[in-house]
C-alpha cells in the first residue's frame, strides 16, 4: 500500500481522532497497525497543518513522539537470549489500547448526541392553579371529628364505585346441622347467647357462614329469637322454650 495519502483537513478532536481517521480511510486493522506507515502519514499531516499556519495543540506533538518511539522500538532486533516461551511485549499495545478505548467513547458520545437531538425540548412552566384553588389548612375548631369522618366515608364510597373490590374467597362447606347443634348446646346452658362471642370460637370463615345459616334455621323453627340493639351491632340469641310459643 502506498504511503502517499491525500488528506482533507477536518477539525479533529485530538491526535487519537486523527489516527482513527487514518486507520479508517485505509481500512487498516486496528490490532495490526503498520506503525512506520501510520507514523509517516501522521507527521505529514502535522507538516501540512504547519504550512497552512494552523494552530496545533501540544498533544499532537506528544503523540508524534510516541509514534516515533514505537517505530524505533519495532526496528530494534529481538533479544536472542530471551526465553522462547516468553511472549515479548508488542510496543504497539499501548497505542492500540488507547485507540480502542477512544473509539468506544466516541461511538457512545455520538449515540447520546443523536438521542439528545431526537428528544423534544421540554421547558418548565409556572403552576397554573390559582392561589385560592390550592389546598388550604383546615381552620382550627371549625370542623369536628364527626364531620371529617363522614367526609372520609363519602370519599371511600366514591372510590369503591370507581374501583369496586373484587375478592375471590374459597369456602369449604360446613354442616349446618353441626352448627345448629352447637347453638342448641349454648342455649341449653344460657337463656341468651351473643352471636359475636360464638363467632370467636369458629376456626374458619366457612364455620362462621355455617353458624349464621344454622341461626336462620333455628329462627325458622321458632327455637331462637334474635334481637339487635343497633345497626351492624351484635346479635343477641334468646332461647324460646316450649311454654313461650
Amino acid at each position: 500500500m502506498s504511503e502517499n495519502l491525500t488528506l482533507e483537513l477536518p477539525n479533529f478532536e485530538g491526535p487519537l481522532d486523527l489516527l482513527l481517521h487514518l486507520i479508517k480511510v485505509q481500512k487498516i486493522d486496528i490490532y495490526d497497525i503498520p506503525i512506520a506507515q501510520i507514523t509517516s502519514q501522521y507527521l505529514a499531516y502535522l507538516q501540512e497543518m504547519q504550512q497552512l499556519n494552523l494552530k496545533i495543540a501540544g498533544e499532537y506533538f506528544v503523540m508524534s513522539s510516541m509514534l516515533l518511539r514505537i517505530k524505533s522500538q519495532s526496528l530494534l532486533p529481538h533479544n536472542d537470549f530471551a526465553d522462547e516461551n516468553e511472549e515479548q511485549e508488542d510496543p504497539r499495545d499501548e497505542l492500540v489500547q488507547q485507540l480502542v478505548t477512544y473509539s468506544v467513547f466516541k461511538k457512545v458520545s455520538a449515540y447520546f448526541k443523536k438521542r439528545n437531538e431526537e428528544v423534544p425540548i421540554t421547558a418548565a412552566k409556572e403552576e397554573s392553579v390559582p392561589q385560592n384553588k390550592k389546598i388550604q389548612p383546615l381552620p382550627k375548631g371549625q370542623i369536628t371529628a364527626t364531620e371529617l369522618t363522614n367526609t372520609f366515608i363519602v370519599i371511600l364510597q366514591r372510590m369503591k364505585i370507581r374501583q369496586p373490590d373484587i375478592v375471590s374467597v374459597n369456602v369449604n362447606e360446613t354442616s349446618v346441622a353441626e352448627m345448629a347443634h352447637f347453638l342448641q348446646k349454648k342455649l341449653a346452658k344460657h337463656q341468651t347467647v351473643s352471636f359475636f362471642s360464638c363467632c370467636k370460637e369458629m376456626r374458619t370463615l366457612s364455620d362462621v357462614i355455617g353458624l349464621f345459616l344454622a341461626l336462620l334455621e333455628l329462627c325458622k323453627k321458632q327455637q331462637v329469637k334474635v334481637l339487635q340493639k343497633r345497626t351492624f351491632g351484635d346479635l343477641c340469641l334468646e332461647r324460646i322454650d316450649c311454654d313461650d310459643k
